[in-house]
C-alpha cells in the first residue's frame, strides 16, 4: 500500500509539473498555440472567401477524422506514459548538463589555467549565453535525430514516432523510451560543454535570457508554433526564414511517406544545422502530404508493441552487423601451391 501511495504521489507531482504555468504543456504555451491556430483559421477562411464561426473553427482545427483516428488514440496512451508516468525514470538515466559543464570547466582550467572572468556588459553575456545554448541544444537534437535516421538499429526505435498516420500535438511524445533517453543525454552533453566554456569565460552563474524558466529563444518557439509542428495545419516559413527556423510545414515534410522527403528537416526549432549539413527541405509551396511508414505501422498498433518490438528489430540489425563484421575480419586461407600454379597456367 505504501508503494502504491508513493507511486500515485509521484504521478501527481509529474502531472503538476507537466501542466504548471511554466511547463511546455502549461496554460501559457497552449494559449500561444491556440492564438496561432486561430490566426491560421482566420487567414485560411479569408483566402477561400468563407465565413468565420466557432463551429467552423472546431470542425476545421479538430476534425473528427484526425481526433478519433486509431493513430491519435495511440498517441494519447503513449503521451500519458512518457510524459506523466515514466518521465522521472527517464530523468534518472540522463547525465545532466551540469556534470558536463563542470567537467568542461575543469578541463579548460587544466589546459589554459585560471583567469579572471571577461568584463562584458551583462546584456552581452545574457545574449551570448542565449544564442550559444540554443545552438548547442539544436545541434544535440539534430545529431541525435540524424543518427536515429541513419543507423538501422536506431531507426527501429524512431520508427515508432514515424508510424503516426495523422499528426496531433500529442504525437510529440509518441516516442520510444530509448530514443528519449538518448536525446536527453546528447543534448545534455552539448549544452553542458557550451555552458562549461561560457562559465570559464564569464564566470560562475552565467545564464541565458529566460522565458518560463528556460532559454527565452527556445521557449518563444514553443509558445508560438512549437505545438503545431505535429498538426495538419500547413504553416510554412519560406525564403531566409525557412533556412533559419523550423515551421510546422517543415516538420510535416519530415513525417512524409514520400521518398523525396526522407531524412529531411531534422532540427527542432532551428533549420540552420539542416542548412549547413544538407538535410534542409524548405516548404516553398504547399504540398499534399501523407504520413506514416506504410504497412510497417501495424508493428506498433498498441503500446506494448510500440515499446517491445523495436528491441527485437534492432537486435536483428545488430546481429546482422556483427555477423557481417565477423566475416570481414575472418582470415582468408592462403591459396594452395597447386591452385596458384593452375591460376598462372590459365592466365598464360
Amino acid at each position: 500500500m505504501d508503494f502504491l501511495a508513493w507511486a500515485w504521489m509521484l504521478i501527481l507531482d509529474r502531472f503538476q509539473a507537466v501542466f504548471n504555468i511554466n511547463a511546455p504543456y502549461g496554460p501559457i504555451a497552449l494559449a500561444g498555440a491556440l492564438v496561432f491556430t486561430v490566426l491560421f483559421y482566420i487567414d485560411l477562411r479569408h483566402k477561400r472567401g468563407l465565413s468565420i464561426s466557432f463551429a467552423g473553427f472546431f470542425k476545421s482545427i479538430f476534425p473528427a477524422r484526425i481526433v478519433w483516428h486509431p493513430s491519435s488514440r495511440l498517441d494519447m496512451r503513449l503521451w500519458i506514459l512518457n510524459t506523466i508516468v515514466f518521465a522521472t525514470a527517464y530523468g534518472m538515466l540522463a547525465f545532466g548538463g551540469l556534470m558536463w559543464r563542470n567537467a568542461t570547466v575543469a578541463l579548460m582550467n587544466s589546459m589554459f589555467g585560471a583567469h579572471d572572468p571577461l568584463d562584458w556588459p551583462i546584456w552581452a553575456i545574457l545574449a551570448t549565453a542565449t544564442l550559444f545554448e540554443l545552438l548547442a541544444y539544436e545541434f544535440g537534437y539534430w545529431i541525435s535525430h540524424y543518427l536515429f535516421h541513419s543507423i538501422p538499429a536506431l531507426w527501429e526505435f524512431h520508427k515508432v514516432h514515424h508510424s503516426a498516420e495523422v499528426l496531433t500535438t500529442l504525437t510529440e511524445m509518441r516516442t520510444h523510451p530509448v530514443e528519449i533517453i538518448f536525446f536527453m543525454n546528447v543534448i545534455g552533453l552539448c549544452t553542458g560543454i557550451v555552458f562549461g566554456a561560457m562559465t570559464y569565460a564569464f564566470g560562475a552563474g552565467v545564464r541565458p535570457f529566460t522565458l518560463l524558466n528556460a532559454n527565452a529563444a527556445l521557449m518563444l518557439f514553443v509558445v508560438t508554433v512549437g505545438h503545431l509542428r505535429h498538426s495538419h495545419m500547413w504553416i510554412a516559413f519560406t525564403g531566409l526564414a525557412g533556412r533559419l527556423l523550423q515551421s510546422p510545414a517543415h516538420h510535416q515534410i519530415h513525417h512524409s511517406d514520400q521518398p523525396r522527403h526522407f531524412n529531411k528537416n531534422l532540427g527542432f526549432a532551428l533549420a540552420v544545422w539542416d542548412w549547413l549539413f544538407g538535410t534542409l527541405y524548405v516548404p516553398e509551396t504547399y504540398e499534399k502530404i501523407t504520413f506514416g511508414v506504410g504497412a510497417d505501422h501495424i508493428q506498433f498498433e498498441t503500446v506494448l508493441k510500440s515499446f517491445t518490438r523495436p528491441f527485437v528489430y534492432s537486435a536483428e540489425h545488430c546481429a546482422k552487423w556483427a555477423f557481417g563484421l565477423r566475416d570481414r575480419l575472418r582470415p582468408r586461407p592462403a591459396p594452395s601451391v597447386a591452385s596458384s600454379a593452375k591460376a598462372r597456367a590459365s592466365e598464360g
